[in-house]
């Protein structure tokens, strides 16, 4: 704790709430009419950022229990937090690197996030129908996650799109310097946070490591190669893996030390960061140089 603020309590949740007013800034109601008019591209994206990575975490957790692999509770209730977590601003940042679809890629974030407030107790539930063994671990309080993510997710967003319509002349000049400090904050309480609680998630950093590298890897894989499938562009299939592999850490932070009150859940959330930082760069930049 520093003084009587803390960062996990007081600061994530302010952080969250700016990051999704900065996705909702670049959402218009025409992206909508567009989505509607041409529905195939983000319909499709759609599905396979939300479901590819679910399906991805339950295979692996079902790996660890069929062969009894080494693996801590508290990793396997995170590889889930994180799966069923919305996309993240994040996201946007490795398309604009990797000079992909960045409009598709902010439409997906923002749908993305709009619709976790049904998909997020959806999953958990899904998760712990399908594995009674850690059924218990990872119930989840409805009703108190739909408040958090309606107050800190939903109404944002939408928070975000009123002030683009009615300030839309200031909000265009300050887009960039508004979502770089948005970022900047949010990377900053996280840490705080790693610092605050460094005896309960330094233990886990080192275990969880490689699983995040390799979850990532997956995700990207797994999202590019089904919407390759499913008909995609190279490029669209590159924004949609991108999308997919790239979860909101801050709302998985949120869950895991105000929702489920467990610090030991964050670790994954806070090394899988870790891990896209190597693996999502590594992709963008790939593709940057492809697509030169």
């Amino acid at each position: 704790m520093f003084g009587v603020i803390s960062a996990q309590a007081h600061l994530l949740p302010i952080a969250v709430l700016l990051a999704m007013v900065a996705i909702g800034i670049e959402l218009r109601v025409q992206h909508f009419v567009e989505f509607l008019k041409k529905p195939q591209v983000p319909v499709i994206g759609t599905l396979v950022h939300t479901f590819t990575f679910p399906l991805i975490a339950i295979c692996l957790v079902l790996v660890v229990f069929t062969f009894d692999l080494p693996l801590s509770e508290p990793l396997l209730i995170g590889i889930l937090l994180i799966a069923a977590c919305p996309s993240g601003g994040f996201s946007n940042v490795l398309v604009l690197i990797a000079k992909a679809d960045i409009a598709l890629s902010v439409l997906l974030t923002s749908v993305s996030s709009v619709l976790s407030f049904v998909t997020v107790p959806l999953f958990f539930w899904a998760f712990g129908y399908l594995m009674p063994d850690l059924s218990g671990s990872i119930e989840l309080p409805v009703m108190d996650t739909l408040l958090r993510l309606f107050l800190l997710v939903v109404l944002p967003v939408g928070i975000g799109m009123f002030w683009l319509h009615y300030k839309e002349d200031f909000v265009l000049r300050n887009t960039k310097r508004l979502q770089k400090y948005t970022q900047i904050s949010l990377y900053l309480v996280l840490i705080l946070i790693l610092i605050e609680n460094w005896d309960s998630l330094g233990v886990g950093i080192t275990e969880a490591l490689p699983w995040s590298i390799g979850l990532c890897l997956t995700a990207l894989a797994t999202g590019y190669w089904v919407s390759r499938m499913l008909g995609m562009t190279p490029t669209d299939s590159a924004t949609i893996a991108i999308e997919g592999s790239i979860r909101n850490l801050a709302v998985a932070f949120l869950i895991a030390t105000t929702v489920l009150e467990r610090v030991d859940i964050a670790v994954l959330p806070s090394v899988y960061f870790l891990a896209v930082l190597v693996v999502g760069f590594g992709f963008s930049a790939i593709w940057r140089r492809r697509a030169r």
